[in-house]
């Protein structure tokens, strides 16, 4: 038998000599490896409890224990024979230990000065016989100790088998450990992994690309879940495997291939081109292709990133059509070239099945279109129609509100009319008015033959569009005013001397001498010229609806005696007042050159009441001629007739009739009373 207490012995086991470790420069580099292998705290294991069982019976010894030696206190990994899961250091007798190269063997603990007094040897369950070999690191750190402790003290010591033995276990204590720790390295490596995947999968589904992985022939190995979704493909692995530039077509099919090939060879590919998802849905995608690198900094894989800049390219090919209509506007004489040339533009760009301008009629509000635009082409007049045609709101349209219907079998504007409107080719209707002085003058139509979700980007486009038909339709619109004044003064100026020439026809008829006559001619003149003023100046404010007809007829001979004039009292509009001035000298005008006027005995009945019922209360005013010659209706409508039936209803709206009776002229204008009483 050996023992080793305070030299070394023939079998090379050390003493351990001088004072208990303290904290040293190397202690805080042994308590970081310590905590490196994560085995403080830990639940029991059964291949730990194993090693401390065979020591114990190869030593015979009644106490084991696998001690691994903290800052503060020391912790059992394993034990027999002892309650406490661990102690405080000064307890501790494994301290000691550490230092030594092989063994510990202390044969009677109350012998040694360095565990005379430590409480483990003086309690009550008290310790005399000590063995314990380190467990040591491939670095040099013991991280405790395997021991085996005897109540009574064992003057012989360990023998070299038993000292070899727990050498061996203490080799196998720090095999288990190493083999613990490489688990709980591999354990990490693979959640660091795992981890890195899902942030990888995360990072993938985040993104609104298509993202794809080929392999170095161009084929698919991998797509993300947006770029299934974009792609509408349900399930990847139909798709796994085949070549990726298949899925292109025309030259864009050339252009991924080239793309391809550049990625091959360790460059770049990219290029822009339209693919259809497997829905059938016509996207515009930019394309990168680059390769993946591998350890040897060669393209072991392709990424492919496929942006869908389908709403960038319509945004872009928007704007173009928008700069393009606005040139082309400005070069546009004709309400009808107008109309035509933004229904194509809208149905171009917006790829539309069906697209027309109407232009409202004042009269009685119904839309007119000239021309269809098909994507066909050019079609027939497609009629007259009221706002409401086809599920149109009609006081929204009037209010300037967008209709925007996604699915005409699903609104509840045109579910009842979804199969007259599908056998039209309408699945979907976007109607967009147009604006003039505050009211509805034309609407812009749009449909398309399926449903379609209209986009806010799209309705902004055809709002931009119908905005652009409305300046050039005004400018044409003041054009033709322009043009309309411009022969109006000439027609007016015609009128006038025909007026004087009548003046001083009927004055000489009915003066009885030269002097007379002489006088009544120049008065008749200067009222005539101080009527011509007003008329002509625009001076007539908010005046009663009297007056304004009295004044109207003054500057004409006997017309005051020869006209009768009835109505209620109410106020017009300025420039109600003044077209209805206009108009009335028109109608003198005229009977004065062929009607009633142009005869000693004839007369003129003018008119007005307030019809109540329908929407809203509106006014009617009839002029009647009597007494002239027989009348015949004109085999053609001269400036001056179209003046009488536009000329007002052009400022209030509403129904206007001139009919050529035998008896005499007679018309009629029926209109809103809030558009005679309006000041704008």
């Amino acid at each position: 038998m050996t023992l080793c207490s305070d030299g070394e012995d023939g079998d090379g086991m050390a003493r351990s000599g001088g004072d208990p470790p303290g904290v040293s420069a190397d202690e805080a580099e042994r308590l970081s490896v310590l905590s490196e292998y994560r085995i403080l705290d830990t639940p029991h294991e059964e291949a730990f409890d194993a090693i401390v069982r065979l020591a114990t019976d190869l030593c015979g010894a009644p106490v084991g224990m696998i001690t691994l030696v903290a800052s503060d206190r020391q912790w059992f990994k394993a034990r027999i024979g002892f309650d406490d899961p661990g102690t405080p250091l000064s307890h501790s007798i494994c301290l000691h230990a550490l230092p030594e190269r092989t063994l510990l063997v202390i044969p009677d603990l109350t012998l040694d000065d360095r565990t005379l007094s430590n409480p483990a040897v003086t309690g009550a369950a008290a310790m005399r016989f000590y063995a314990g070999a380190p467990l040591r690191t491939a670095s040099g750190h013991a991280l405790g100790t395997l021991c085996v402790i005897d109540h009574a003290p064992r003057g012989d010591g360990l023998t070299t088998r038993q000292a070899d033995s727990l050498r061996v276990l203490a080799g196998q204590v720090m095999t288990l450990f190493e083999a613990r720790r490489a688990l709980i390295a591999q354990e990490e490596a693979a959640e660091g992994l795992r981890a890195g995947a899902a942030f990888l999968k995360g990072i993938l589904a985040a993104t609104p690309d298509c993202i794809k992985v080929l392999d170095l022939e161009g084929r698919l190995t991998f797509m993300n879940d947006p770029g299934l979704l974009a792609r509408d493909i349900d399930r990847f692995e139909p798709v796994e495997g085949k070549p990726w530039s298949g899925f292109w077509d025309g030259p864009e099919a050339a252009m991924a291939e080239e793309a391809v090939a550049a990625a091959q060879s360790g460059g770049a590919g990219r290029f822009e081109g339209w693919l259809a998802t497997d829905g059938g849905v016509r996207k515009f995608w930019d394309v990168r292709v680059t390769p993946i690198m591998g350890l040897d900094d060669r393209p072991e894989r392709l990424l492919v990133v496929s942006r869908d800049q389908t709403e960038t390219h319509a945004d872009a090919m928007r704007q173009s059509a928008l700069a393009t209509l606005g040139g082309r506007l400005r070069e546009m004489t004709k309400a009808s070239e107008v109309a035509a040339c933004i229904a194509e533009t809208a149905g171009r760009t917006l790829g539309l099945s069906q697209a027309a301008y109407g232009a409202v009629d004042p009269a009685d509000g119904t839309i007119a279109f000239e021309q269809d635009w098909t994507r066909q082409g050019p079609c027939g007049d497609p009629g007259r129609h009221s706002p409401a045609h086809h599920g149109t709101d009609d006081d929204g349209l009037r209010r300037g509100s967008t209709v925007s219907i996604a699915d005409v079998r699903e609104d509840i504007r045109t579910a009842s009319q979804a199969d007259d409107l599908a056998d039209q080719g309408i699945g979907a209707i976007l109607n967009v008015p147009v604006m003039g002085s505050g009211r509805l003058v034309g609407v812009l139509c749009m449909h398309e033959a399926a449903p379609r979700a209209w986009t806010d980007r799209e309705t902004t486009f055809a709002k931009a569009i119908a905005e652009q038909a409305g300046a050039s339709l005004a400018r044409i619109s003041a054009d033709e005013q322009q043009q309309l004044r411009t022969r109006e003064v000439s027609h007016r100026f015609k009128n006038l001397l025909a007026m004087v020439q009548a003046i001083a026809t009927q004055t000489m008829r009915s003066a009885g001498d030269v002097r007379a006559a002489s006088n009544i001619l120049a008065g008749r003149l200067a009222a005539l010229g101080q009527a011509q003023d007003l008329l002509l100046g625009g001076e007539l404010g908010s005046s009663p609806i009297h007056d304004v007809v009295r004044n109207a007829l003054h500057v004409h001979v006997d017309a005051a005696t020869r006209s009768t004039l009835s109505g209620p009292e109410m106020r017009i509009g300025g420039k109600v007042a003044l077209s209805l001035s206009l108009m009335l000298h028109e109608l003198a005008t005229n009977a004065a050159k062929y009607g009633a006027f142009s005869t000693l005995n004839g007369g003129v009945a003018v008119a007005w009441l307030i019809v109540e019922g329908g929407d809203e209360p509106r006014v009617r005013l009839t002029w009647v001629e009597h007494g002239g010659p027989p009348v015949v209706a004109p085999t053609r409508k001269g400036f001056g007739s179209r003046l009488i039936e536009r000329g007002l209803a052009g400022q209030v709206g509403g129904r206007v009739e001139l009919s050529f009776h035998p008896t005499g002229l007679t018309f009629l204008i029926e209109a809103p009373l809030a558009a005679f009483e309006a000041e704008g």
